[in-house]
């Protein structure tokens, strides 16, 4: 159920601008003083929107302000935490095979290249039957 409507206001349009307002209208098939209404909450939902930001941000600032040396702690031991183990997993590689994890690694970089290679020309195949 839409609100009640209490406040009139009359409002007074030149002829180019009424006759867009009364297009627009009758395009979606309402009324010209409904089209004004729609255009004036858009207005203000863009305003509210655009004012907003600002406070919220503000807002989580301030929560989050007496954390920031803890997550950035917690960040480091996480990049810490993962170069370790990036380097534990090329060393196991070195220790129980007799791959070298640098040619492991070429190679698996050349077949994500290749496999790239295939789809883009896969893609271009089937655009090329479309168009004919």
């Amino acid at each position: 159920m839409e609100p009640r409507l209490s406040h009139q206001v009359s409002v007074r349009f030149d002829k180019p601008m009424f006759a867009k307002l009364w297009a627009a209208s009758t395009a979606e098939g309402i009324t010209v003083a409904e089209q004004v209404r729609r255009i004036v909450e858009a207005y203000f939902r863009g305003e509210s929107a655009r004012v907003g930001a600002p406070v919220v941000e503000d807002a989580v600032r301030r929560v989050m302000e007496p954390h920031i040396d803890r997550l950035a702690g917690m960040i480091a031991h996480n990049g810490v935490a993962a170069g370790t183990a990036a380097w534990l997993a090329k060393a196991l590689v070195n220790l129980l095979t007799e791959v070298d994890p640098d040619d492991a690694w070429d190679q698996a970089v050349a077949r994500a290249k290749a496999g790239v290679r295939r789809s883009m020309k896969e893609n271009t195949e089937v655009e090329q039957v479309d168009e004919d």
